[in-house]
C-alpha cells in the first residue's frame, strides 16, 4: 500500500513540474526586478521592510526633488571628482619623475605632490560638473534616458574642454569622450 501513495505522489508532483519548466538565471533576475513572485503575484514585504510603499511626507518629498535635481547632481559630480582626482594625482605623482635635476628635500616633495593632486582634483572637478551637468540637462529636455544621452554630454563635455586648444582638438575631444561614455554606460546597462 506504501507503494502505492509513494507512485500517487510522485506522478502528481511530476505532472506540477511538467507544467511550469525550472526557472533561469534570466527568469530569477527578470522577478527580482519587477517585484513579483515566481507566479506573478506582487511581493508584499513586511510593513517595516516596505520603504518605498504608501505615502510620503512632504520632508520626504521635498528632500527627493532637491536630490533629483541638475544642480545637486552637478554639485554632487564635482565634489566626488575634486575627491577621487585628489587622491589620482596623490597616486600620478609617486610614479612621474621630478623636473629638476638636483635632489629635493622632503619638503619641496610635498609641495610636489600637493601641486599635483591639487591640479588632478581641479581637472576631475571640472569634468564630472560639466559632464553631470550636461547628462542631467539633455535627460530633463530628452524626457528619456539611455545611450545617446550619455553619448551626447560626453560628446558636450569633451567639445567644451578641447575648445581651449582650438576647433580641431574640440572636435576630437568631442569624440573621444562621446565613444568613452557611450562605452561605458553600453556596459554598465548591459
Amino acid at each position: 500500500m506504501r507503494s502505492d501513495v509513494s507512485e500517487g505522489n510522485r506522478s502528481s508532483k511530476t505532472s506540477v513540474s511538467a507544467a511550469r519548466p525550472p526557472l533561469g538565471v534570466a527568469d530569477l533576475v527578470h522577478h527580482l526586478q519587477t517585484g513579483r513572485t515566481v507566479t506573478g503575484e506582487p511581493v508584499r514585504p513586511y510593513k517595516w521592510l516596505d520603504f518605498a510603499g504608501g505615502e510620503r511626507s512632504p520632508m520626504e518629498l521635498r528632500v527627493s526633488r532637491v536630490m533629483e535635481s541638475c544642480s545637486f547632481k552637478s554639485a554632487l559630480s564635482c565634489v566626488l571628482g575634486f575627491g577621487l582626482g585628489g587622491a589620482f594625482g596623490l597616486f600620478m605623482s609617486g610614479l612621474d619623475s621630478p623636473v629638476t635635476t638636483e635632489k629635493m628635500t622632503a619638503r619641496e616633495t610635498l609641495r610636489d605632490m600637493g601641486a599635483k593632486s591639487k591640479s588632478y582634483a581641479k581637472n576631475f572637478a571640472l569634468v564630472g560638473l560639466m559632464f553631470a551637468g550636461s547628462e542631467c540637462v539633455l535627460e530633463s529636455y530628452r524626457g528619456k534616458s539611455g545611450l545617446g544621452t550619455s553619448t551626447m554630454a560626453g560628446c558636450a563635455t569633451g567639445g567644451v574642454i578641447g575648445l581651449r586648444a582650438g576647433v580641431k582638438a574640440a572636435a576630437f575631444g568631442c569624440a573621444g569622450f562621446a565613444a568613452f561614455s557611450a562605452a561605458i554606460d553600453y556596459f554598465l546597462r548591459h
